[in-house]
């Protein structure tokens, strides 16, 4: 046999197949399905977290101004105010050493420093308050929340004051973004703060 009938046929080089069109269709009607499965869950864990980030920073924040009195040797106070449906804070410094009082405030003995703010304007879709649905109250307690249109519960007054021996005063404030709750509890005496989360089915957790 010759050379040409010993040459080997080798297969025809070039570029792959495509798809063919019902290929191309079953895979977009795949990934269609594939997304609107998963965007409900994307938008949920987005909702959590944005709303965790918020709570943990208000925390973050009133243990900057427990420190912050201490250090300044000065008192501090944050003043809660409603208009419009919705809550704001200002924050101020104690000017004649009987700590943050509503009196002073409007006389100008306690001065502005910041504010008023609110938590929508740093975090989307999270403001002061609680979900339209009753939740119940943070353990030890039981039943449910008291007048859930006030998620400022630092007893008769609107007022969280930091004094310069480290002392708070004791209360709560919530946090929500419609369905889900973060509370920043607030242990008077010792000046501790705790954050603590709530979802539906799932009760408060505390948050590390």
């Amino acid at each position: 046999m010759g050379a040409e009938g010993r040459r080997r046929i080798h297969p025809r080089s070039g570029p792959p197949r495509g798809f063919s069109l019902p290929e191309v269709l079953a895979s977009l009607a795949l990934l269609g399905i594939l997304i609107s499965i998963s965007a409900p869950i994307l938008a949920e864990t987005v909702a959590r977290e944005r709303l965790l980030a918020a709570g943990s920073e208000t925390a973050v924040f009133l243990r900057g101004l427990r420190q912050r009195s201490v250090a300044e040797r000065a008192g501090h106070g944050l003043r809660f105010i409603r208009a419009g449906g919705s809550w704001s804070y200002s924050l101020y410094r104690d000017g004649n050493g009987n700590g943050i009082r509503t009196a002073d405030i409007l006389a100008g003995r306690d001065p502005l420093l910041r504010g008023p703010e609110a938590p929508e304007t740093r975090h989307e879709g999270i403001w002061l308050g609680l979900p339209g649905a009753e939740v119940p109250q943070i353990p030890p307690g039981t039943g449910f929340i008291p007048d859930p249109f006030d998620p400022v519960k630092f007893g008769g007054t609107d007022i969280v004051s930091f004094s310069p021996s480290g002392s708070i005063s004791g209360g709560t404030l919530y946090l929500t973004d419609g369905k889900r709750a973060m509370a920043i509890v607030v242990y008077g005496p010792t000046g501790r703060i705790r954050a603590l989360r709530f979802e539906p089915g799932r009760g408060w957790r505390q948050v590390p």
